[in-house]
C-alpha cells in the first residue's frame, strides 16, 4: 500500500475507535483469535468515505463484514446489515440500527437480497476474498447500488487512494 492509502485508513481507524462503545470493545476483543485491535480495525478508510456519500435514508448491506466495527460509520443510516460466515454474530460490533447474519454471501443473497428496496439499499463488498465463489459478482448481480473492491496486482493501492480523493 502506498503512503496516502495507509494514511487514509489510519485516520479513519482513529475516528472509528473513538466511536466504539467500551462494552462492545470488551466483548469483541475477548473473542478467541480476534485479529483486530485499536491500531487496526480493518481497512476502514473505504467505509468512512462511503458513509459520507451514501444517503442517510438508505440501508447499507456489508457483505463480508467480519467484526463490523465499520458499522458505526453507518449508525445514522436507515439500517446496517452485516453478513459474514466466519465471525460469529456475538463477536461483531453493532450500533442500534444494525442487524447481523451469520452465513455466506451466496446464502445471504439467495435468501434475503430480494427483500431490500433496490432504490435505497447500498451493498458493500470490500476486501472480501473469493473463498466461496465470486463475491463481488454476487454483489453486483443482486444489488443495484454497490461498491466492490478486492486488492490484487501491483497498482491496487493507487486505485483506492484515487477513488476517494475529494469524497468529502
Amino acid at each position: 500500500m502506498d503512503r496516502d492509502t495507509i494514511e487514509m485508513h489510519e485516520q479513519a481507524n482513529s475516528k472509528l475507535w473513538a466511536m466504539l462503545p467500551q462494552d462492545q470493545i470488551d466483548r469483541v476483543f475477548a473473542a478467541d483469535m480476534c485479529d483486530i485491535d485499536p491500531s487496526f480495525l480493518g481497512f476502514v478508510g473505504i467505509y468512512e468515505a462511503l458513509s459520507r456519500i451514501i444517503p442517510k435514508s438508505w440501508t447499507v448491506v456489508d457483505l463480508g463484514c467480519s467484526y463490523a466495527p465499520q458499522s458505526f460509520f453507518f449508525a445514522n443510516h436507515a439500517g446496517y446489515v452485516g453478513v459474514d460466515i466466519i465471525t460469529p454474530v456475538e463477536h461483531r460490533f453493532a450500533p442500534e440500527n444494525a442487524r447481523h447474519h451469520e452465513m455466506s454471501i451466496r446464502q445471504f443473497v439467495a435468501k434475503h437480497a430480494a427483500s431490500f428496496l433496490r432504490e435505497s439499499t447500498f451493498a458493500i463488498c470490500s476486501y472480501v476474498p473469493p473463498w466461496d465463489g465470486d463475491n463481488m459478482e454476487l454483489a453486483r448481480t443482486h444489488f443495484q447500488k454497490v461498491f466492490t473492491y478486492y486488492p490484487h496486482g501491483d497498482d491496487h493501492s493507487r486505485t483506492v487512494a484515487n477513488a476517494f480523493q475529494g469524497a468529502a
